[in-house]
């Protein structure tokens, strides 16, 4: 039954409404029979009903066409690729003999380093953008890219239901009558006074001593904000458990309750085993100490591995923590109040940006007509813009380099847009033209046409943007999701406002440890760049995961959710009233494009 649940709650947090169990058994047969786990299962599920505009609540009759579209398929070509390259060395070795069993194993080298021949792609005219200079509105013709750029087969877009375009899928706040940019105020965006990511950042020079020094450090300066939160919370109560003692080693043998913090390590597959690992040394010992959690006395818990909690609890003989209380939220103060002098309008998009069968970005065009008809003040795209696990990108079938394609994309987002609307490039790590690490520096741009754009922006990952004194804090990388399943709870409720609360109650971008197998993390960058110590009025989280926008602890979160699925955010910001802030000077909504 557990495993039904956590299924079920896996399709709800992507959006998706399961109707009888009968749909989760299928499921489960689907994973033991293609040899997937229940996570790529949905994910790819997600990506079969986008791409074929399909509704995403699942049923048996939908499974069955994935399966013959994706599962039956991959399984097939697989099957068929291995048979071909037997059959092909087989009769190389007959015709050839020795030497050209030599000459296919060259062949085989070359090919793990992508040396693989391939015929070029036929070219094609590239479509032009038509812009009406008297009225000022763009016209984006329905393909988005030359098609000389990739191969002439490549998939067409599925067509969507027109009905969507526009609708809100989610809002809050006050109703905004309408969100065309009216007055003639214009903000600055710089970067906040946070480190940053350098552009010329080093990285891969990583020691696994000073990586370890760096983990327990940051341990130890957010467990002793947790013991100093806690006890002027307590105080302020009059609890008495304001004098509980407090220790630094874990596994202090006492029967009486005491307070201690480290970081939990979870083992979903070990049956939810939970770890709290010290954040100080014995002298004389070369690592931290260890001890099991034990949660038995808790009505309530959420834990995840990398974060840093505080806990009180007895340890009767030494193997054990029987934890009575946990204390895991140090939010940073909150950023003073913006500057802002009139309404401002912010528009927000992920990436990707374009469906995983083409490379056409019709999403992304529909948006930009958009922007065109109504001049937000500020425009956020967040990466990826091509990412590496395109089809496209890895069968090769783009003509121009990583760079140059992306660059052809930026420049057709910069002529559709006017110059008073800012536009922001966050960059990310999967993106296949940049810098497969986090923290990311900002992208690089080599055409001089954009270099002379003033108000574009290029933003490392993770940054916090300053407008006009407005904190927008954003990340490409999805630690909603990967926070999510490393998560061990107990918790009933709001499981997406909960997740988003762990990256505030623990003031980082990215506190998971050890980071997810898809995340190339560089300890030392992550110390300096990932966290941050005044908390952003705004928290940009974008996720795989369905939309959401939360106000947690007066920071708006939200989930744009992917540009793919053509949706995005957009924000209406009042100023503040004699330097008094709040969300609700906030109004937000998640549209259809």
């Amino acid at each position: 039954m557990e495993k039904k649940d956590s299924l079920r709650n896996l399709f709800q947090d992507l959006g998706c409404k399961v109707e009888s169990d009968a749909i989760l058994d299928k499921c489960f047969e689907l994973c033991e029979a293609y040899d997937v786990d229940v996570e790529k299962l949905t994910e790819l599920w997600l990506t079969f009903c986008v791409n074929n505009n399909n509704d995403i609540d699942p049923t048996l009759d939908t499974l069955v066409n994935m399966e013959n579209a994706v599962l039956k398929k991959d399984y097939k070509l697989h099957g068929l690729i291995m048979e071909n390259d037997i059959n092909k060395k087989q009769s190389t070795m007959d015709k050839q003999g020795f030497s050209g069993e030599r000459d296919t194993e060259n062949d085989d080298m070359l090919s793990m380093y992508g040396c693989v021949e391939t015929k070029p792609p036929k070219r094609t005219r590239s479509p032009e953008i038509d812009t009406n200079v008297q009225t000022g509105k763009t016209k984006i013709p329905e393909c988005s890219l030359s098609s000389a750029n990739y191969a002439e087969n490549s998939n067409t877009p599925s067509q969507r239901n027109v009905t969507d375009k526009g609708k809100i899928l989610l809002s809050a706040g006050e109703t905004v009558a309408s969100w065309k940019r009216t007055g003639d105020y214009e903000v600055e965006i710089t970067k906040s006074d946070e480190p940053h990511v350098p552009s010329d950042a080093r990285y891969m020079y990583e020691i696994l001593s000073k990586q370890g020094h760096l983990l327990t450090l940051m341990g130890q300066n957010l467990g002793n904000r947790l013991f100093k939160t806690w006890s002027a919370t307590t105080a302020e109560t009059g609890n008495v458990a304001a004098e509980v003692r407090y220790v630094k080693n874990v596994r202090s043998v006492n029967q009486t309750y005491f307070r201690t913090f480290g970081r939990i390590n979870a083992k979903k597959e070990s049956a939810n085993t939970v770890t709290l690992e010290g954040c100080t040394r014995r002298r004389g010992v070369s690592m931290a100490d260890s001890i099991d959690l034990d949660f038995r006395n808790l009505k309530q818990y959420s834990v995840f591995s990398g974060q840093i909690v505080a806990v009180e609890a007895t340890n009767p003989v030494g193997d054990a923590l029987y934890v009575k209380k946990i204390f895991a939220k140090a939010y940073a103060p909150s950023a003073s109040a913006p500057r802002l002098e009139s309404k401002i309008n912010i528009f927000v998009a992920a990436g990707p940006f374009t469906a995983s069968s083409n490379t056409l970005y019709q999403p992304l065009w529909d948006l930009m007509e958009k922007i065109a008809s109504e001049e937000p003040h500020v425009l956020i795209l967040v990466g990826p813009f091509l990412e590496y696990t395109h089809s496209e990108v890895q069968n090769n079938l783009i003509r121009d380099t990583h760079q140059e394609f992306f660059e052809k994309i930026l420049t057709r987002i910069m002529e559709s847009t006017r110059k008073s609307t800012q536009v922001v490039l966050v960059a990310s790590n999967r993106d296949a033209h940049h810098e497969p690490i986090f923290p990311t520096p900002q992208y690089t741009v080599f055409n001089k046409k954009l270099q002379n754009y003033r108000n574009l922006k290029l933003m490392p990952d993770p940054c916090i943007l300053d407008v006009a004194g407005l904190k927008v804090g954003v990340t490409s990388v999805d630690v909603i999701k990967h926070i999510g399943k490393e998560e061990i709870s107990n918790v009933t409720g709001d499981r997406l406002g909960r997740l988003a609360d762990h990256v505030l109650a623990q003031t980082c971008f990215y506190p998971v440890y050890p980071p997810s197998e898809d995340l190339n993390v560089d300890t030392d960058l992550w110390e300096k760049h990932a966290f941050f110590d005044q908390q952003p009025h705004v928290l940009i989280l974008p996720s795989d995961m369905r939309s959401y926008c939360k106000v947690i602890n007066e920071c708006v979160t939200l989930n744009p959710e992917r540009m793919y699925k053509h949706a995005y955010a957009r924000l209406s910001v009042k100023p503040a009233f004699d330097d008094k802030w709040s969300s609700s000077n906030i109004s937000y909504e998640i549209v259809r494009v």
